[in-house]
């Protein structure tokens, strides 16, 4: 009896360590810093949605493994954008991407922004972003 209830102990914590896709959207003007965000239960950053989601693209200009490398990354990138950049973390890494576009062609037209800007590795990539 004490084993299974060591081995349900051990999946219920378990479960709590499971990565889950979040997002932080640092909108350009707003004045807080990226450190300030509610962790949960589980140590991931949680983040409420401001509204609906349609199929999109944004332009992805870092992966870190790490939340404050990432996090880094964005806070300086709030300063170079006026779009909305946003931490998401897709297991094993913290992906930092700006915009929210329907179209192809204007996600091409950041992409060619953000290159003139130092993120030589920006692509775009197909997301859920916020209808607009």
């Amino acid at each position: 009896m004490k084993r299974i209830i060591t081995l349900a102990l051990v999946v219920v914590a378990l479960a709590g360590c499971l990565p889950r896709k979040t997002t932080k959207v640092v909108s350009p003007g707003d004045d807080y810093s990226l450190y300030d965000m509610e962790v949960g239960n589980s140590g991931t950053t949680e983040v409420t949605t401001s509204g609906n989601t349609v199929a999109g693209y944004r332009v992805q200009i870092f992966a870190s493994s790490t939340n404050d490398g990432a996090n880094k990354v964005a806070s300086e990138a709030r300063f170079k954008f006026t779009e909305s950049v946003y931490v998401e973390y897709e297991a094993p890494y913290y992906k930092v991407r700006v915009g929210d576009y329907i179209n192809k062609s204007d996600a091409e037209i950041l992409k060619d922004k953000a290159r003139n800007l130092g993120y030589s590795d920006a692509w775009i990539a197909q997301t859920e972003v916020n209808a607009q």
